[in-house]
């Protein structure tokens, strides 16, 4: 049983802020700092860190931003044997405001991450039973991992995001797809808020097989489970946040790791939810990702305090 992640690397380099700037306006930062990022690497962390034997493929520049970000996942466990050093490129970097709230913009570079090619990953789906894509490599690259000669046989997890209209030609390889509101908005061309009644009809919309499932993710709200016939909501954890950066990928990541240690989706959201609400009390993506322990602490505390 294993994660393979084929995904993105990148150096999130962080600007807290009281405020997010409004268009053109410059506000000063209160404090600055780099941590390790990317949605590839921090499922694979979250994943790694919640049980899983977790892979990565994916690709870095040859400059000391890769080589830091191949001893962070390496020192996470993640395996970093499928991870190519690209000479003359330059590793991911996220450019990240965050204000007093937890609320963030984000600007990527994508350097080495655009790079990654589908004949990297053509023959990864025979190392694992969960595959797990993202949208910050190239789209015919996540593709070639869905439809490699064994991936039909294995659970194949994308997480839809950053929302990319084009990307919906991978829905119908997908088994289990995970996207936030915004996201599903998107690919849907719809506009306004949804209700829940609306959230699930919407969802239904993006299933192509009678087998696939959508996950809407729905921050404070939780995450809504849809099938064709059916549907489930599960409550989000309750937390005060201080930073909602990787919040999703927490999630994205827990929940392939659960499902791969054996729980059926419907009882893998709960933790999935728990492991998401924790990441948002740290600052920072990879270095809040928290552990299958973790979890089980905070499920011990409520059980408790109910």
């Amino acid at each position: 049983m294993a994660v393979q992640v084929a995904g993105s690397i990148n150096v999130d380099l962080i600007q807290s802020v009281e405020l997010l700037p409004r268009p053109g306006e410059t506000v000063l930062a209160l404090s600055s700092s780099r941590l390790p990022g990317g949605k590839g690497a921090n499922q694979a962390v979250a994943a790694a860190r919640m049980g899983a034997a977790t892979n990565m493929i994916a690709a870095i520049g040859d400059d000391e931003n890769g080589q830091w970000m191949r001893s962070k996942l390496a020192a996470d466990n993640v395996h970093v044997g499928g991870i190519a050093t690209l000479p003359g490129q330059a590793t991911g970097t996220a450019y990240i405001a965050v204000d007093r709230k937890g609320e963030n913009q984000i600007i990527v570079a994508s350097g080495a991450n655009a790079r990654l090619a589908p004949l990297d990953v053509e023959y990864a789906a025979a190392e694992a039973d969960i595959l797990l894509a993202q949208l910050e490599i190239p789209i015919e690259t996540v593709l070639a991992f869905f439809t490699a000669p064994s991936a039909e046989s294995r659970i194949r997890i994308l997480n839809a995001a950053p929302a990319r209209p084009e990307a919906s030609s991978l829905f119908a390889h997908t088994d289990i797809l995970i996207v936030n509101e915004h996201e599903l908005a998107v690919y849907l061309g719809l506009d306004g808020e949804l209700s829940h009644a609306d959230r699930a009809r919407a969802a239904r919309g993006l299933i192509s097989r009678p087998d696939q499932i959508v996950v809407v993710t729905l921050g404070a709200q939780g995450a809504l489970a849809v099938r064709m016939d059916d549907e489930l909501h599960v409550p989000a954890a309750k937390v005060t946040p201080v930073d909602t950066i990787g919040a999703g990928d927490c999630f994205t990541g827990a929940l392939a790791a659960l499902i791969d240690g054996g729980l059926a989706v419907a009882d893998a959201l709960p933790l999935a939810n728990i492991a998401a609400a924790l990441c948002t009390q740290q600052h920072g993506a990879i270095p809040a990702m928290p552990t299958r322990s973790d979890v089980d602490r905070f499920l011990a505390a409520t059980s408790e305090a109910s």
